[in-house]
């Protein structure tokens, strides 16, 4: 990262994007586990030690909904977990809870980084740490009350992270 800094290009770390090792997952089960949170807030730690000097922007995690409803949810991303009922070719899952518990352990881990990154790195590398969302914008079918509370609702759900 030194010629990139020296060239004027300040870099933007993303720690995770959707690319759990696969020693984690296979062992327990990556962000299916409580497991994975002591060893994501090691993991971010170390690249703070490693890199913070020259790494001023942090990302915890990149889209957490879209890792947890891709992977979890629907399997169109990896691991490809979700009910059979849902798609026959996913191999394993539970659609209808995976991605709470994904998404449960997913902001316990973000929390988890931003903790140890403000307590013991931020004032000494004055950097900035945070998580990047995605989100769909939802407007009311109609004007009636229950399209208007549907929409509010849908909109709740994205950014209710």
């Amino acid at each position: 990262m030194g010629n990139i800094n020296i060239a004027g290009i300040q870099p933007y770390v993303t720690l995770f994007h959707w690319d759990i090792p696969q020693a984690l997952q296979e062992d327990y089960g990556g962000f299916l586990s409580p497991l994975i949170v002591n060893d994501f807030q090691e993991y971010a730690e170390l690249c703070f030690e490693e890199f913070g000097d020259k790494v001023k922007h942090w990302i915890t995690l990149n889209e957490p909904w879209s890792f947890s409803r891709g992977g979890y949810a629907l399997g169109s991303f990896a691991p490809g977990r979700c009910s059979e009922w849902l798609n026959p070719e996913c191999t394993g899952g539970d659609s209808g809870t995976e991605p709470y518990i994904i998404s449960h352990y997913q902001l316990l881990s973000h929390a988890a980084a931003v903790q140890v990154y403000k307590k013991k790195y931020q004032e000494s590398q004055r950097g900035v740490i945070g998580i990047t969302h995605v989100s769909h914008w939802f407007e009311p079918f109609s004007n009636t009350t229950s399209d208007k509370k549907a929409a509010q609702r849908a909109l709740d759900f994205m950014y209710g992270w």
